[in-house]
């Protein structure tokens, strides 16, 4: 299907059509770079034409008014009362070219075009959902200090909405016994399973005030979470301390009740041990973790799905199904509460 977009120059008395394809009923993955209430069809498109070294195309919801602009349209999900459109960036002025990802185009009716900075991308997935509650939950692009851009998996509808995921078990996909550059770097899928980094993380939380929830499944589709009023990660020559209070929740308190809480520990990886025994946990028990001594919960263990001999290697929430039992999901995610 093809949408006509008029564009009208009016200080030459012309008229520029552009033909754009549009799918409805279907919404690009993304990421999303930027999300805009309240516009039309035609606007949205126009933000992105202004967007063109960042934006490939947008997804708009003509019931919530909302345009979203994707830095990426190699793949799509089906999303009822969505239509997608892919731009041509043949259309584009050279000046609107030659702005950079931190920039605006806007050109004028004399078809000059100026790039201007654009200082409007969001901090945190929180800011995200306040802004425009319609959207859902999928790839968004945030604006980091020190590390900039960064695309990020926005959980938009558990418990409210507005949380980041900075981890997700569901399939055994990816390996977690990994080494500290790699859990501080990040690794992984962000639409299966993945770690978003320790850097990311530290950066993220230093923006103010953030809570911490823990979300769990077995096997026989039982669920159960935590939640943390209070969650910090300190930066790499702190070994990524983590601080974390305010416990909640529907099973027993593993990160802050007992001996093995992971409370003001540093990190530790099979190649940096930074735990309260002799031993190296991360080697031990397969997984990056806030060890202790060692651990009441594992959530970067081996994926063993389900009940298994191996003591505390697997997936492990030890006050839920012991140390003897692999939960088939997990996913860790921070939400701004200041």
């Amino acid at each position: 299907m093809e949408f006509w977009f008029f564009v009208v120059l009016s200080t030459l008395h012309l008229v520029t059509v552009m033909c754009y394809d549009s799918v409805h009923g279907e919404r690009y993955i993304g990421p999303v770079v930027m999300v805009i209430n309240l516009v039309g069809q035609k606007q949205c498109i126009q933000k992105c034409l202004e967007r063109s070294s960042v934006c490939k195309g947008v997804n708009y919801s003509r019931q919530n008014l909302l345009c979203e602009l994707v830095s990426a349209t190699e793949k799509t999900e089906l999303r009822q009362g969505y239509v997608r459109v892919e731009l041509n960036q043949t259309d584009l002025t050279t000046g609107c070219l030659m702005c950079s990802s931190e920039e605006v185009c806007l050109t004028l009716s004399s078809k000059a075009s100026h790039c201007l900075k654009d200082d409007t991308g969001p901090i945190d997935c929180t800011g995200i959902h306040k802004s425009h509650p319609g959207v859902v939950s999928g790839l968004y692009a945030v604006d980091l200090p020190v590390m900039g851009h960064l695309t990020v998996f926005c959980d938009m509808e558990t418990d409210g909405g507005g949380w980041m995921v900075f981890q997700r078990r569901m399939d055994g996909s990816e390996d977690f016994e990994r080494s500290w550059v790699d859990y501080k770097n990040g690794f992984g899928n962000l639409t299966s399973e993945f770690w978003l980094g320790n850097d990311n993380l530290h950066y993220l939380l230093s923006q103010g005030n953030y809570e911490l929830r823990y979300d769990m499944a077995d096997f026989e589709n039982q669920t159960r979470y935590v939640k943390y009023s209070s969650f910090s990660v300190g930066n790499e020559t702190s070994k990524y301390t983590v601080s974390v209070s305010g416990y909640s929740g529907d099973v027993p308190d593993c990160f802050t009740a007992i001996t093995t809480k992971i409370n003001n520990m540093k990190f530790s990886t099979k190649d940096q041990d930074n735990d309260r025994v002799a031993y190296n946990c991360a080697t031990t028990f397969n997984s990056g973790w806030w060890h202790n001594d060692c651990h009441c919960s594992n959530p970067n263990g081996l994926y063993l799905a389900g009940a298994d001999a191996a003591f505390g290697k697997g997936m492990t929430y030890r006050d839920w199904h012991t140390n003897y039992y692999s939960l088939k999901t997990t996913t860790l995610m921070v939400r701004k509460t200041i």
